[in-house]
């Protein structure tokens, strides 16, 4: 029987009870939203207005894993309990009833591990091929990395461990088995599988629709290939992977010092400590890759608004400022999140020695600023906060994947990091877009370590962050005694922290009421999620598609834009989030959670 949890402001979390439900679950809404969007639902009309069935045209995007769908919604198009309400009247229908496609991957079958999951297993090394190619596979979930699928329901003899040692470098194409599952590693990365082969077909490619050649629902057949390549010592041989040689120069054709006459932009002088195209972020979980887009969507926004761009322009994200930019060509910029000091630095004068270079202005809140050619932008370290964002008039000109110019740094997916040197082109702006007006610094950003803050400063022990969050998805996984530690701790901020999450530590880990594996399943930004460890780990918009730790709250979309801006050392405190709270009981029921005396029920 399905149930329903709340996972924030903007997902549902629905349980299935197993995979087969699952992947019939994700083809149905599939269907729901294709036939909600084909009734041209306006994006105007009232929530209440909305037939069931058209609840589904506010669906942004789907998850399914090993025994749940996450489904992602737009809040200000539905309401979580009106679209928990349609999702319980979809048919309940596995996914044998479901077409699907065929996927065959040839594979050589000559992994490090094959002798040794051969010996773990009782059998010789040819009936682990056998079997492995002896029983089609289902495709349940991505996650991990972009085109990293999770196979199951393989030969019923495969339940092998991981490696004790994961390794550092596993090669792209490396067959492995885990656990009841088996999958094929897209990319050069760190793992611990158990490793049986490798194949030369691509599992991930950014240009083919859709890039992931294994999706959720197929059926994938292993073929064993005539040993014609070797594997040995390969998991020792670094490459580099394609989407990291990307570089984030939207001017590297004829962008060069000679060719920049009839263009407007900046050279980057100085890219600090983290330089970064985002935006609003993609929409791609199903394949594996994270949404990412801007830590601080709400400063983002302001700083493309200060410009006069449409929604979505590509702005440049700063960790801890220290940045420089020259601009080419008469150009208007702004930047907008952590208190910065600007400075703009003018060409020589008149008359002066050459070289020389006078301050012409220095900047005291986020407004649009004229840069003339040559003139550079100089912006210091954040002096409360993090994250600044700089956006320029027509947006910056980035190479696009998925839809989108963000770098997701767990994947590698966008484009790299901005290095000094790099040209970086405006596009066209909109002449129907005004600029925007001023406004003043956020003056109630947290400061940290980095800061050298006082007793007293935001973000210290005596005044700690405080954090809204909606409990759940699996807040009753936890004992009633860390439910209190949650609201009750001051949690600092450790150095183990970036654009993924932020690792938090308190006195009194979180206890576990059930302490049984959790099957992995979806998770959105602003996730708390508890390891074995009992500390838990704010995931921000990087995060992993999927995890295998229960997530007993998450963050309100304000409180996630906040926690963008917690440095390191900071102190925050968590409490419940007051309206739009909700909850969910045995089920379809999704309530506020005041309305429950206590404990859920669930």
């Amino acid at each position: 029987m399905r149930r329903i949890l709340p996972a924030g402001q903007d997902a549902l979390l629905v349980e299935t009870g197993d995979l087969r439900h699952a992947l019939g679950l994700y083809h149905a809404l599939n269907a729901a939203m294709e036939d909600a969007v084909s009734a041209n639902v306006s994006a105007g009309e009232s929530v209440a207005s909305l037939a069931p069935a058209r609840q589904f045209a506010a669906i942004t995007e789907l998850v399914p894993a090993a025994q749940t769908v996450l489904v992602r919604f737009d809040p200000r198009k539905t309401r979580p309990a009106s679209l928990a309400e349609a999702i319980m009247t979809l048919p309940d229908t596995p996914d044998e009833a479901q077409e699907h496609r065929t996927v065959t991957v040839p594979v050589i079958y000559d992994g490090e591990d094959l002798e040794a999951v051969a010996q773990l297993l009782g059998i010789s090394a040819d009936e682990v091929v056998a079997r492995h190619t002896g029983t089609p596979w289902t495709a349940a979930f991505g996650g991990f990395a972009p085109g990293f699928t999770y196979l199951v329901d393989g030969d019923l003899i495969f339940d092998v461990p991981r490696r004790t040692t994961p390794r550092l470098v596993v090669p792209s194409g490396a067959v492995g088995l885990a656990g009841r599952f088996s999958g094929v590693y897209p990319r050069e990365s760190s793992g611990g599988w158990q490793l049986i082969g490798h194949t030369a077909m691509p599992m991930w490619d950014v240009h083919a629709d859709p890039p992931a050649a294994i999706m959720p629902g197929d059926r994938v057949t292993f073929h064993a290939e005539r040993n014609q390549a070797i594997m040995t010592d390969i998991a020792c041989q670094r490459r580099t992977s394609p989407d990291r040689d990307i570089r984030a120069n939207a001017g590297n054709s004829g962008s060069g010092s000679d060719s920049t006459a009839h263009v407007h932009g900046l050279r980057v002088d100085r890219p600090g400590l983290l330089a970064l195209f985002e935006d609003e972020g993609r929409h791609a979980s199903a394949m594996g890759v994270a949404g990412s887009g801007a830590c601080d969507m709400p400063a983002y926004r302001l700083a493309n608004m200060l410009v006069g761009n449409p929604p979505g322009a590509p702005a440049i994200e700063l960790t801890a400022g220290d940045a420089a930019f020259t601009a080419i060509g008469s150009v208007v910029v702004a930047v907008a999140g952590a208190p910065v000091d600007l400075c703009i630095t003018g060409n020589a004068t008149s008359g002066a020695d050459p070289g020389h270079t006078t301050i012409r202005q220095s900047l005291h809140r986020q407004e649009a600023i004229i840069l003339h050619d040559g003139e550079t932008l100089t912006i210091g370290v954040p002096r409360a906060g993090l994250r600044d964002y700089l956006a320029i008039r027509g947006g910056f000109i980035a190479p696009m994947t998925l839809g989108s110019a963000s770098l997701d740094t767990m994947s590698g997916i966008g484009p790299a990091p901005l290095a000094a040197g790099d040209t970086l082109i405006a596009g066209t702006p909109d002449p129907s877009r005004s600029v925007g007006r001023p406004c003043e610094w956020n003056g109630h950003l947290p400061t940290g370590t980095m800061h050298h803050a006082g007793p007293e400063a935001i973000g210290s022990a005596n005044h700690p962050v405080w954090l809204d969050v909606m409990l759940g998805p699996h807040d009753d996984w936890f004992t009633p005694a860390a439910i209190g530690t949650l609201f009750d701790t001051a949690w600092q901020i450790t150095a183990q922290s970036n654009r993924t999450g932020l690792r938090l530590n308190g006195p009194q880990p979180l206890e576990r009421e059930n302490t049984r594996e959790l099957p992995s399943e979806g998770m959105v930004p602003g996730s708390l999620e508890v390891p074995g460890s009992g500390q838990p780990v704010l995931f921000l918009r990087d995060q992993p598609v999927t995890g295998g730790y229960p997530v007993i709250a998450v963050l309100t979309l304000d409180a996630l834009a906040l926690a963008a801006q917690l440095p390191p050392g900071a102190s925050v405190r968590f409490r419940k989030a007051g309206e739009g709270a909700m909850a969910a009981s045995g089920g379809q029921d999704v309530s506020h959670p005041d309305e429950h005396d206590g404990k859920e029920s669930r």
